[in-house]
């Protein structure tokens, strides 16, 4: 059963006469008269009496009439959507950042993304990169900013920022010296995240021992607590203390080790890539950063 035979029936039943249909669809009348004969043939069935004056449907054809309405309408709905006719994207986004870059980001991306397309359902769930890029790979999320991610094949990669990494603590406790290798950083009493010290070892070549982390806790703000009661200092992005540091409550030294940085990438899954729903989220979420983090780029 062709779909071509399917919007050819619903015309002609919706007039009540071959040569409306004919003139509405702009195909010539024989043709369309072939076309409910194979249609007819194919379903071993009488569609439609055939009077003086149009045609009228029998029962068999008022039956088929329900059914390829649905499918005239669903087959619109979905070439609409695929191809990203909408004018207005609609539908769920899950979203995934960390916590630190949730703070910064997500009120400009949720209001931009309220105010430009109400239609978008954009859910939000916070955690760290690793467990993100898990629950991407796993399809719990469509999209999420990722810290220096590995490739796929299963995500769509678009890098968004790249941030220097600082040491951040008291003043007397942040060395004077611009830190260049890992030995500038002996004997600091080091609160890190566990993906910020994988980032640090890999660096440094799994020279681990030469650290002295003092603590390796997963929470941001267990960590600016210890830190800001002077318990240690931390490596982190500038962008993750902006308002201690905008308060001179703490101090950041930038850290020039090739490859300590954090860069931050924009994923989504590449079976969804192409929706307009997450193109648009995308462009938002480019210009939020663009907007909050672009000043602590380098």
């Amino acid at each position: 059963m062709e779909l071509r035979s399917i919007h050819y029936f619903v015309a002609i039943a919706e007039l009540g006469n071959i040569s409306a249909a004919s003139i509405k669809l702009g195909i010539a009348q024989p043709a369309l008269t072939r076309h409910m004969k194979q249609l007819e043939t194919e379903l071993n069935t009488i569609l439609f009496n055939r009077l003086a004056r149009g045609v009228q449907l029998t029962a068999s054809g008022r039956e088929l009439l329900e059914y390829a309405k649905r499918i005239v309408s669903e087959v619109a709905q979905a070439k609409e959507e695929i191809t990203g006719l909408s004018l207005k994207p609609k539908g769920t986004i899950v979203f995934g950042a960390s916590p630190t870059i949730s703070s910064i980001l997500m009120p400009r991306v949720v209001s931009d993304s309220l105010r430009e397309f109400p239609g978008i359902n954009l859910r939000l769930m916070e955690g760290r990169s690793m467990r993100l890029n898990d629950f991407l790979l796993t399809g719990v999320l469509d999209m999420a900013i990722l810290t220096n991610p590995l490739s796929s094949y299963k995500l769509h990669l678009t890098p968004l920022i790249s941030e220097p990494l600082c040491l951040v603590g008291f003043s007397g406790q942040i060395p004077k010296g611009v830190p260049r290798s890992l030995e500038d950083l002996d004997g600091l009493p080091l609160i890190l995240t566990p993906g910020m010290l994988a980032l640090t070892t890999k660096v440094g070549s799994g020279k681990k021992a030469k650290l002295k982390v003092v603590a390796e806790i997963e929470s941001i703000e267990t960590i600016r607590s210890l830190v800001k009661s002077g318990q240690g200092v931390t490596i982190t992005p500038a962008s993750a203390f902006y308002q201690e540091l905008n308060r001179d409550e703490l101090r950041a030294q930038t850290i020039e080790i090739k490859g300590l940085r954090r860069d931050l990438v924009l994923a989504s899954r590449t079976d969804n890539a192409h929706l307009p729903t997450v193109r648009e989220l995308s462009r938002i979420v480019k210009m939020a950063i663009n907007s909050e983090m672009g000043k602590y780029a380098v």
